[in-house]
């Protein structure tokens, strides 16, 4: 059934690079890097930091890092706008469901593309720790970095699937990436200001907003605490938003 994604997969990866877009994108993302570095690396020469949360460099370096999120929320709609509606606007999508695939296997392989793009801009952060390991002498526990690791892939795909399906539902990539934008802005920004004004008024509710909490969910994961709830509900969002986005190729396949 899912035969023809490699085939598409590889169409989408080599789409990202004939524009400028992605190139621009990761170089971004190197930079923001290089800067996180460096501001850890002048952190951590400070003593009075020695107990402090920068013991795992990762939680202030990726996970509490107000400029990673604001990165991360600007890349993901522009990686994911052009995968359905740039389609749709050239009227190639016709051409695509008219092949002998399935609405599943377009939705996926554009979704395994931007997934992979999204890795791609992540790879940076941590190409600069093996610097701090073994040049500067700087110990730190891997077990925090694998559960960032895994909890940051999850929170990519939700974010990517999200992407993908506001792309297939307009012609216009700005309007899919203004709407990308919006949802994953309110996912991250949004259940945190709930999680904080529900943890002050001690509401009984304030444990659900704090795990439904995106930032807080990676704070927690670059402290070591992988929660399966929180990988739960990225999977549970990415396949729904999959799911939707089939729905809208199979109306169109219809028509």
């Amino acid at each position: 059934m899912m035969r023809h994604i490699p085939t598409l997969l590889g169409r989408e990866i080599g789409a990202f690079f004939l524009g400028p877009m992605a190139y621009l994108v990761i170089l971004a993302f190197q930079f923001i890097a290089f800067l996180n570095f460096w501001e850890l690396v002048e952190s951590l020469s400070l003593p009075q930091k020695e107990l402090s949360i920068l013991r795992d460099p990762m939680t202030a370096y990726v996970s509490s890092s107000p400029l990673f999120w604001f990165a991360v929320l600007v890349a993901v709609p522009l990686l994911t706008m052009r995968l359905i509606a740039e389609e749709r606007r050239s009227g190639t999508i016709e051409t695509l469901l008219t092949l002998p695939i399935t609405e599943a296997e377009v939705a996926v392989s554009k979704w395994l593309a931007g997934v992979l793009m999204y890795l791609a801009l992540l790879a940076p952060f941590a190409l600069y720790l093996p610097f701090l390991y073994f040049q500067a002498g700087y110990q730190f526990d891997l077990g925090p970095l694998l559960s960032l690791g895994i909890g940051l892939t999850t929170m990519g795909m939700m974010f990517v699937a999200v992407g993908v399906l506001f792309s297939s539902l307009t012609k216009n990539q700005l309007v899919a990436a203004v709407w990308t934008f919006v949802a994953l802005f309110l996912s991250v920004v949004l259940t945190l200001l709930l999680s904080s004004y529900a943890a002050g008024g001690g509401s009984g509710w304030a444990e659900v907003a704090r795990s439904l909490s995106v930032y807080l969910q990676v704070v927690s994961f670059g402290r070591g605490q992988l929660d399966l709830r929180a990988i739960a509900v990225h999977l549970s969002v990415s396949v729904l938003a999959l799911f939707l986005t089939v729905k809208v190729l199979e109306s169109r396949r219809r028509r």
